[in-house]
């Protein structure tokens, strides 16, 4: 099949989807089909990786870069208007090269506008497309608190629900997400359970890379990695911190960037450079080897969060052989899977109190996560969350695409209903 992916950032971006949108193309190409890729200049976070030509082969994938305006993270207003003139492009491109592409696919992000610029080119210019959603719009932005008005939110849902429904597959990356869709009147046989993977080339084998978490004194470090805002639930962190603040071998880290990350600061008070660090966003690389000398991961989302996100970090955490901590509810389908596979730790309930309590348990019993045992949890990983099995599975999903293409069903590749 010829294939055009749509998304703002694209190797050598250092944003998590461009590396793994990196791996599912290349992967099609080897497979036979023709990919390209639609995407700007890298600057992810405000990170310039250096200009990069405006069209070249990666890998036997086709990349075609363009223009974006200046972005900053802290400029809403700049960040909007580069949005709206990648997706401007985005269509401008797809229209003119419709004939050239037999399916698409889209990230959600920039959410509800990305989806809407996704039903406008299969209405124009007649490309199927696969939506591929790491979150769900706008229910994540409720439960961030970031949307109010119920009236703005039933709006987005309808939106969002059309483009859903408009979608060949929607590919989620869990059950619960699954779920939501479900509610939401989105056909089951429209809608594929197929979750992130590790990328194991985060980290090539050497012990050189430095980390924030070199370890000569013996302290037991809890490193939560990732992006420090509202989805996360930080506070109760922070508070567990200062219930466990006279265990001093007991060390917590927070590598990012975030909306919250002054607040955590602030109360975290005088327990700041003493048993709570901050360090500035890092490089995949040097994420990757801090949790390899981690003693737990921390996964922390906010109540609700997980019906309508999954934290691909769990998988890299897990790649690293760094056990977890998983606070979240204790019916989703993450802490099911971390119990059941013995992956880590899954706090009671996400008060202070019991994260508190679940570290200390985690800390007391540290020898039993000897060497041996953190490579038998990359083991265990790789089977549930590995990059070989997931490929296998978009290798499935495209080709039934595709003989559903050609046997001129408009429906869905399969009928899972039935199955």
């Amino acid at each position: 099949m010829r294939i055009l992916c749509i998304y703002r950032h694209y190797w050598p971006d250092i944003t998590p989807y461009a590396r793994l949108l990196k791996a599912i193309a290349e992967h099609l190409v080897s497979e036979g089909h023709e990919v390209t890729i639609f995407t700007g200049q890298p600057g992810y976070n405000d990170v310039r990786q250096g200009k990069q030509p405006w069209r070249e082969k990666l890998n036997g994938v086709d990349v075609i870069r363009v223009w974006l305006p200046p972005e900053r993270k802290r400029f809403v207003a700049l960040r909007l208007l580069s949005f709206l003139w990648f997706l401007g492009r985005s269509l401008v491109y797809s229209i003119g090269h419709r004939r050239q592409y037999d399916l698409a696919m889209y990230n959600v992000h920039p959410p509800i506008l990305m989806g809407m610029t996704a039903c406008l080119i299969r209405s124009l210019a007649g490309i199927p497309f696969i939506y591929h959603c790491q979150d769900i719009h706008p229910e994540s932005s409720l439960v961030a608190g970031r949307i109010r008005s119920k009236v703005l939110y039933r709006l987005l849902r309808r939106i969002d629900t059309a483009v859903c429904r408009g979608a060949i597959v929607n590919v989620v990356l869990s059950e619960d997400m699954r779920d939501t869709l479900m509610e939401r009147q989105v056909p089951l046989e429209r809608i594929e359970v197929l979750n992130n993977f590790s990328l194991d080339s985060y980290y090539d084998g050497s012990d050189d890379i430095p980390s924030p978490l070199d370890n000569p004194d013996g302290h037991f470090h809890v490193l939560f990695a990732g992006n420090l805002g509202e989805f996360q639930g930080l506070d109760a962190i922070v508070d567990a911190a200062h219930r466990l603040a006279e265990i001093q071998e007991i060390r917590f880290v927070f590598m990012g960037e975030g909306l919250a990350k002054r607040r955590l600061i602030a109360a975290a008070g005088d327990l700041v450079g003493r048993t709570v660090f901050f360090c500035d966003f890092q490089p995949v690389e040097v994420a990757f080897a801090a949790m390899r000398r981690a003693n737990l991961g921390l996964i922390s989302l906010a109540p609700g969060v997980y019906r309508v996100a999954f934290p691909s970090k769990t998988m890299m955490y897990l790649s690293a052989g760094c056990p977890v901590l998983a606070i979240l509810e204790p019916e989703s389908n993450l802490a099911r899977t971390i119990q059941d596979e013995q992956l880590g730790y899954v706090a009671q309930d996400s008060s202070a109190d019991s994260i508190a309590s679940t570290i200390e348990a985690a800390w007391r019993e540290r020898s039993c996560w000897t060497v041996v045992a953190r490579d038998e949890l990359q083991e265990r990983a790789e089977r549930i969350y590995g990059r070989e099995s997931a490929m296998v599975r978009w290798t499935r999903l495209v080709s039934e695409i595709e003989m559903s293409q050609n046997q001129n069903q408009v429906k869905s590749p399969r009928d899972r209903v039935s199955a």
